[in-house]
């Protein structure tokens, strides 16, 4: 049999636990809170700490990992099961811009770069984002009648092109360009670097 006032005290713990739900939930779940990772978990080398969202491919709504846009990065990790991918973001320079890089760097030097090209990596912060289902990807296609081109993969072959290609399942040299659109990669493009 319960007692008057502990009726009242399991009403009150009940009606202050449906206050604290109502106040978390305003429209939508909340996001998760971001965690530090380390890239070297994979076998990537020396260890970067990030902010990442949860290993689940939901979306953080704050803090903003990536833009929405196109963005150049390099890869550092692919995770196919739970269809992340984590990168480091660069800035890949053409013409101008990468003729004023090139001679602030190079102050002897008059002109561009060599292949009118720069890519420059200032910053050590390597992110990680859900990668869209039905994301587009491309990768360089050299073979055929001599010239280079793109051709369609899926994201589960990318591992053994890789592997293939580099040597090495998890670390790629040549930049991608990804798409992003409301914090998930909806398309992956290997750039070609001549």
């Amino acid at each position: 049999m319960t007692t008057g006032s502990a009726r009242r005290g399991l009403v009150c713990l009940v009606a202050v636990g449906l206050l604290g739900l109502a106040a978390c939930d305003s429209g939508g779940a909340a996001a998760p809170a971001p965690t530090p990772t380390a890239s070297a978990a994979a076998g990537l080398g020396p260890a970067k700490t990030t902010t990442t969202t949860s290993a689940a491919p939901a979306v953080a709504k704050d803090p903003v990992v990536l833009a929405d846009g196109r963005h150049a990065v390099y890869l550092t990790h692919l995770d196919v099961d739970r269809r992340t991918l984590t990168f480091d973001k660069i800035d890949f320079l053409t013409g101008e811009a990468a003729k004023k890089e090139y001679q602030k760097q190079n102050p002897a030097e008059t002109d561009g770069p060599p292949d009118d090209y720069m890519i420059v990596n200032n910053n050590s912060l390597i992110r990680t984002l859900p990668i869209a289902p039905g994301a587009t990807v491309l990768i360089v296609d050299s073979s055929g009648d001599g010239g280079v081109g793109t051709k369609k993969t899926t994201l589960a072959a990318l591992p053994a092109y890789f592997a293939k290609n580099k040597g090495d399942k998890y670390l790629w040299y040549d930049p991608f360009w990804l798409t992003v659109k409301n914090g998930r990669i909806t398309r992956m493009e290997e750039q070609f670097l001549p």
